[in-house]
């Protein structure tokens, strides 16, 4: 039904495609919206079946412009041709204007034909409108095939009303545009005429004329195509084969009805759908409009806005906090710096007044201040204190100037702090980065030196242990061994990291030492409420590693989970063993809070170890890496940390306990601390050596040049010739002895020790070591095992 909008001078006309299954309507939309120009038409609009087949419409907006003052816009509509969607087409034609009938000429389909139309006259009867005196054209379609009916038999059978008649080929746009025109003529004249319209109107059929002439104008020439054209800009709906008889009727609502209402709820749709098209390019082209006023505008202001963000990042990024405030106070602006500063956020503090920022002792300065810079002065350098977030006073120096208007008048205040505290800190750490480094350089020779004093203290303990074991002194003796071993558990974490020993790899169950290391920590894990869970595989293969060494590392990775866990609302360690490909791994899990990624990065790092219980990851990782296997953490947040250690399966097939015995060897032993001499040289006599000692590295080079000797035994830091002079020497005049060479050193942390010491593969026992690891080094060398 035509509709009316005065208030914008619009006529809606609605024209409607009718005719069987596959005759050519929807191609006849298809054609029309290929020869619109872009401006006249809408998008084409189809809800059609998975097969392309029309199921409920096409829907086409053509608008013909203004005609007398009147806009008219046209809705084209098709309605599905197959039997099953009866309700559809009844549906689509409700409100019609206009019909055009789309005959298919082949011969076979002329009883679909007629049944087509007689179908819509009962549909028309059922919107209430009138077959016989409706808008009505008819289009014989698809003139070009071989079975085509003539004109005159198909107007005997369709066309009893004598109405306009077109041949057509569709697809080749043949008959289109006439059938078109056609019918847009006739249902505009008779909606003009019905409403008395034409009445205002001088020259009706001169309006007529013209619409026809706008229509051609806007019209392109069909596309010399066989095919149906493609259709841009068209929205597509697929539906599955949906018919009333699928639809079961139900207790709440007939199905039918149901129908009925969906297909004018789409058609409502598809017409709103088509308004808001029209409307977005309405819209489009006056957003055209304003982008090009705005890019005027930035054009105009792109200098401004590039020196006030050079401006607003050159405040953002000072050091000091520029604050700015109005005369009575009130705080204007706030960068970043106030933020980290004052400790308020600029939404928390922007408003509020610069009292709350002064102590109340210091309230008249602050009003004294400002009256001096309300003058035009700059006020600088005033040393005095402000209050942070928490309340907390803190020293600074506040430098106060005016900020003025364009009038030069004195509009607020700016004050820029510098938190002084902050300098002070920095004072502070550079000093005691200074003095760090100051420790560095007198570390190594303290720990030489500590190292040298122990090592006999130990040695001696367990050599009077060994003599007086069955003595009545034997508890005084068992005593002070307990003490000085105290002494060096005490110590073994630094010196694991800080002077490493050579290890001493024999075959070893990995499973067996977690155990034992974790026999040592059980007391502490009880004291701190851990339990300790163990996956241990009963078959994990042997491979090489040093028992004592690989015990500290353990020990210091369970110890280090069990002071992470102190805060912890669950604390579990799992310590687990595994086979893999080619290696054996070791995991420690906690449930401690996860580590943070610089944590990661830093967690095996001696350097950046916060105290001695976080020193258990720095120790296993120089363990791993010692027995060249290699040691990773993961954390992740909820489940806590996850330290993975892997040692190569191929250490342990060559990794067995030297058998060679010292009976009857010559050896030479070489150091600057006389009682460490006595003490080496009181063990290797007990074990059937021939010992004999130099106090420096120039005194043992005459001596290998004297005599013959099976093993050699040096210190490394020495004054005159060292160790490693010594080893230069030998490598040149005894290269034979260079692998029965054994090196003793509190020195191995030095950087030139250590290079020294990796370059040459030389094995070495770091101070203070024990009797039994001494004894072990020297029977490997003679033994010449794998690692030597």
């Amino acid at each position: 039904m035509v509709q009316f909008n005065t208030r914008a001078n619009e006529i809606l006309l609605k024209l409607v495609y009718y005719g069987p299954g596959l005759s050519g309507k929807t191609t006849n939309l298809q054609m029309l919206h290929a020869m619109c120009a872009d401006a006249s038409r809408g998008e084409m609009f189809s809800v059609n079946t998975q097969e392309d087949r029309t199921l409920f419409f096409d829907l086409l907006p053509i608008n013909l412009g203004y005609i007398y003052g009147n806009a008219i816009h046209l809705q084209v509509y098709t309605v599905p041709g197959q039997v099953q969607y009866d309700a559809s087409r009844r549906v689509v034609l409700g409100g019609a204007d206009g019909v055009v009938f789309v005959a298919d000429s082949s011969e076979a389909k002329m009883q679909e034909n007629v049944d087509s139309l007689s179908n819509l006259y009962h549909n028309l009867n059922a919107n209430r409108l009138n077959i016989k005196q409706i808008p009505f054209v008819l289009q014989y379609n698809k003139r070009d095939l071989a079975d085509a009916m003539p004109v005159g038999v198909m107007n005997r059978r369709l066309n009893f009303r004598s109405v306009p008649y077109f041949e057509g080929v569709a697809c080749k746009g043949t008959g289109v545009l006439d059938t078109f025109l056609a019918i847009t003529r006739d249902t505009v004249g008779t909606t003009f005429r019905k409403y008395h319209l034409d009445k205002k109107i001088k020259d009706f059929d001169e309006m007529l004329n013209l619409i026809e002439t706008n229509i051609r104008s806007t019209m392109q020439e069909p596309l010399p195509t066989e095919a149906t054209p493609a259709v841009p800009d068209s929205t597509v709906l697929r539906h599955s084969n949906v018919s009333v008889a699928d639809l079961v009727p139900g207790k709440v609502a007939d199905a039918q009805e149901l129908l009925e209402d969906a297909l004018k709820s789409n058609m409502e749709t598809a017409r709103l759908y088509s308004e808001l098209k029209q409307t977005k390019e309405t819209l489009e082209k006056k957003n055209d409009e304003m982008a090009q006023l705005f890019t005027q505008l930035e054009r105009a202001n792109q200098d401004n806005l590039k020196t006030r963000r050079y401006l607003e990042g050159l405040i953002q990024s000072v050091g000091e906090a520029i604050i700015s405030f109005a005369p009575d106070g009130k705080i204007l602006t706030w960068n970043s710096a106030a933020e980290r500063i004052f400790g308020f956020a600029r939404t928390e503090i922007v408003g509020r007044t610069m009292q709350q920022l002064t102590p109340p002792s210091r309230l008249g300065e602050l009003d004294q201040a400002a009256a001096i810079v309300s003058k035009g002065q700059i006020l600088r350098d005033v040393q005095t204190t402000r209050l942070r977030k928490d309340g907390l006073e803190f020293p600074v120096s506040i430098t106060y100037a005016p900020v003025r208007g364009a009038d030069d008048k004195v509009l607020a205040f700016s004050a820029v702090v510098r938190d002084l505290g902050e300098k002070r800190e920095l004072q502070r750490r550079l000093e005691d980065s200074e003095n760090r480094a100051a420790m560095g350089r007198l570390l190594p020779g303290l720990f030489n030196d500590l190292a040298n004093r122990l090592s006999p203290i130990l040695m001696q303990a367990r050599l009077l242990q060994d003599e007086l074991q069955n003595s009545p002194q034997s508890p005084k003796v068992n005593r002070l061994s307990h003490a000085v071993e105290s002494v060096q558990t005490l110590m073994r974490p630094l010196l694991v990291v800080l002077m490493p020993s050579t290890p001493q790899p024999v075959a070893t169950n990995l499973s067996t030492l977690v155990r034992e290391a974790c026999r040592r920590v059980e007391p502490e894990a009880a004291a701190s409420g851990v339990s300790l869970e163990f996956n241990l595989d009963p078959q994990l293969p042997e491979v090489g590693l040093d028992p004592d060494q690989m015990g500290e590392a353990l020990v210091g990775l369970v110890r280090n989970s069990i002071c992470a866990l102190a805060r912890a609302p669950v604390k579990r360690v799992r310590i687990g063993t595994r086979k893999a490909e080619g290696s054996v791994q070791l995991v420690v899990q906690d449930t401690a809070p996860a580590l943070t990624e610089a944590q990661q990065a830093g967690v095996f790092k001696f350097a950046q170890a916060p105290s001695l219980e976080a020193l258990g990851p720095v120790v296993a990782a120089a363990v791993v890496q010692a027995h060249k296997g290699r040691i990773n953490v993961r954390s992740q947040e909820g489940i806590g940390n996850a330290y993975l250690a892997e040692f190569p399966i191929e250490a342990g097939r060559s990794a067995t306990p030297p058998s060679a015995g010292l009976e009857g060897r010559r050896v030479l032993v070489v150091d600057d601390e006389p009682i460490l001499l006595e003490v080496l040289t009181e063990a290797l006599v007990s074990w059937g050596c021939t010992v004999v000692t130099s106090g420096d590295g120039q005194e043992a080079v005459r001596q290998l040049g004297e005599s013959p000797f099976d093993l050699v035994v040096s210190d490394i830091r020495m004054p005159g010739i060292g160790g490693i002079e010594l080893y230069e020497w030998m490598e040149a005049q005894r290269p034979e002895l260079c692998r029965r060479l054994l090196f003793t050193t509190g020195d191995s942390f030095d950087q030139e020790t250590r290079q020294f010491l990796d370059r040459s593969g030389i094995p070495f026992l770091g101070k203070p070591f024990d009797l039994k690891k001494f004894k072990q080094g020297l029977e490997r060398l003679l033994a010449g095992g794998p690692d030597h």
